[in-house]
């Protein structure tokens, strides 16, 4: 998945996508903290675990609904909804201990949220 979004991160560069994914970031958190809250499970899941399976099932809606990723950078647009919501799916998992690697725009910075001040969740 991370590959066939990559365009998305230099993207968020712009003010209108930046704020877009802000929301989806917080959308997908609240989304998360309330299946933590409301699920009662045998046997406890991480939070890595729910991320991804939150991203398994949005990614097969999105595939089923006839979605494809945006081919560039320029093809991002702050109604690309579902792109918009696996990126944030991405950067939270990627501040997950054994989450994937976060996408590096600039060596100094560790996740895409560095840039976007006050834009962490939770």
């Amino acid at each position: 998945m991370s590959e066939e979004l990559k365009s998305g991160w230099p993207a968020l560069g712009r003010p209108a996508l930046r704020q877009r994914f802000t929301q989806h970031l917080h959308g997908v958190d609240d989304a998360i903290r309330t299946d933590e809250e409301l699920t009662d499970r045998a046997v406890p899941a991480s939070r890595l675990v729910l991320i991804a399976g939150h991203a398994y099932d949005l990614r097969q809606e999105a595939l089923r609904s006839g979605w494809r990723p945006p081919s560039d950078e320029a093809a991002w647009t702050a109604d690309e909804w579902y792109g918009l919501r696996l990126l944030a799916c991405h950067e939270l998992a990627s501040r997950e201990p054994r989450g994937p690697k976060p996408a590096l725009l600039h060596p100094e910075r560790s996740s895409i949220v560095g840039l976007i001040r006050g834009s962490r969740p939770g």
